[in-house]
């Protein structure tokens, strides 16, 4: 996964989680996110306190219990964060073999014998991926294969 190979996943799903629990109108606690991510509280106390000396997050005792917030900076950082783990999540192979049929199709000769190999491959991406811009971009050429198939 693209993910592990630009972020280091439990620093951004630490962010990621005080970010979407605070949509939720929720309060965040450091054991709450241990707790979530299945990662040991010492890892995360750890993060936590990095991501206090850069500002991204602010804490507060209530009682006994440390209550986390983003700041300004860290919600813009968490957005761009969780926008960059959608991209990099995307199958960009299947998406990159759509564009390359598509190439196949702007230069073939357009009739069943160029066209259907074009067609099996796309069936082929189709059951082969879970990701829905490469399943819509196969959708998208598979249609136009068919509007302007003169067979």
């Amino acid at each position: 996964m693209l993910c592990r190979l630009f972020l280091h996943e439990k620093t951004v799903e630490v962010l990621l989680n005080i970010l979407e629990a605070e949509e939720r109108g929720e309060k965040v606690y450091p054991l709450q996110i241990s707790n979530s991510l299945n990662s040991p509280y010492s890892h995360i106390s750890r993060v936590i306190s990095e991501f206090e000396k850069y500002c991204i997050i602010e804490s507060k005792l209530e009682g006994r219990t440390r209550v986390l917030r983003l700041t300004e900076c860290g919600k813009k950082i968490a957005f761009l964060l969780r926008e960059l783990k959608k991209e990099l999540e995307k199958d960009i192979v299947s998406i990159m073999k759509v564009k390359k049929l598509e190439e196949i199709y702007e230069n073939s000769k357009k009739d069943f014998y160029s066209l259907a190999p074009i067609i099996a491959e796309l069936e082929i991406l189709m059951k082969s991926t879970s990701d829905e811009t490469a399943i819509e971009e196969v959708k998208r050429l598979k249609k136009r294969l068919e509007s302007e198939c003169v067979c």
